[in-house]
């Protein structure tokens, strides 16, 4: 298959040139360094009609780039364990949205990855063939250096617009990152914590009060401490997810600890499916604090000593 060799253009999977040109064939990125293939005159113009600048899949990283200059937007990265609830979150978040629920006043008004969305979503959903509602499918594990991201357009009366970005990664690359943080198979979790605005760790009560609730304890408290190192101060929030089954006192104190210890501005917050407005509620709270995005750093200058005219900062400074 002919594929376009600027590695940022995906137009061989369906998108836009990514440098503007209606007929991908004319790009030199294309021509000069592709072989392409004999197409008649009328396949090309289909393919130019019908070509447009998204593919509906989840996104990857080059994606982000083109989308964060199109207006404010927020990054949310989703830790957690394998079969923890993440992939169940975002389901019901966008069951929600698309039903009318708005957050901040802000409601759903699109999205570049509607075909991710649904794909996870249509488990929650009964369908013609009357199968009943299930959770969706575990997200499958891979080594990929980016995690796949879901976006969510959302906009207010004034017709003000905000990008929403969440992750949806394996759990096992979080639980591999909380042990070597440079192993290759959990590249793609360090890359989810180096580029978030604020994160949303998931502990699965159902697991914590079960037979494994060593092992849950055990993955939780190393991913919790292991984003303590990196966090600063990113909006971060402990959800408690599939809290109709509540762990013990005691196993709850010992992650609440360690939260308080890694990670003491973390917030936390109660999921399930029972509730379904937990979700959006959660999902609002973590939106509320990443919504008005950080001054950036002062610039300072260093004072050089080697020369002395450039070295002047005015009378009030000390040399």
């Amino acid at each position: 298959m002919s594929q376009c060799s600027n590695p940022n253009c995906f137009v061989h999977e369906g998108d836009t040139c990514c440098m503007g040109e209606l007929n991908h064939q004319d790009c030199s990125s294309w021509s000069s360094n592709v072989e392409v293939d004999n197409i008649d005159l009328e396949k090309k113009e289909n393919d130019i009609a019908f070509r447009v600048p998204w593919s509906s899949s989840a996104l990857g990283s080059s994606d982000l780039s083109r989308l964060y200059q199109q207006g404010p937007s927020i990054f949310i990265g989703l830790l957690g364990a394998q079969n923890t609830g993440k992939t169940t979150f975002l389901a019901a978040n966008y069951l929600q949205l698309v039903s009318g629920e708005k957050y901040n006043s802000f409601e759903f008004c699109g999205s570049q990855t509607l075909g991710a969305w649904e794909s996870v979503a249509s488990w929650a959903r009964i369908n013609n063939e009357k199968q009943l509602p299930s959770f969706p499918p575990h997200t499958p594990r891979g080594v990929d250096r980016t995690p796949g991201i879901l976006h969510l357009g959302l906009q207010d009366s004034k017709n003000k617009t905000k990008n929403i970005f969440l992750t949806d990664a394996p759990g096992e690359w979080f639980t591999r990152w909380a042990i070597d943080v440079d192993a290759i198979d959990s590249v793609g979790a360090k890359w989810t914590a180096s580029q978030s605005d604020a994160f949303l760790i998931f502990a699965d009560c159902e697991k914590l009060a079960g037979e494994e609730r060593s092992v849950a304890r055990r993955e939780l408290r190393t991913i919790i401490e292991r984003l303590g190192e990196s966090v600063g101060s990113r909006p971060t929030m402990l959800i408690w997810a599939k809290s109709d089954k509540q762990p013990t006192e005691g196993i709850k104190k010992a992650i609440q600890r360690a939260l308080e210890s890694n990670i003491p501005h973390a917030k936390e917050f109660e999921v399930t499916v029972e509730n379904p407005t937990s979700f959006t509620i959660a999902l609002e709270s973590i939106l509320s604090e990443a919504w008005v995005p950080r001054f950036c750093e002062p610039i300072t200058e260093p004072i050089l000593v080697n020369t002395p005219f450039l070295a002047y900062r005015g009378h009030h400074e000390k040399f």
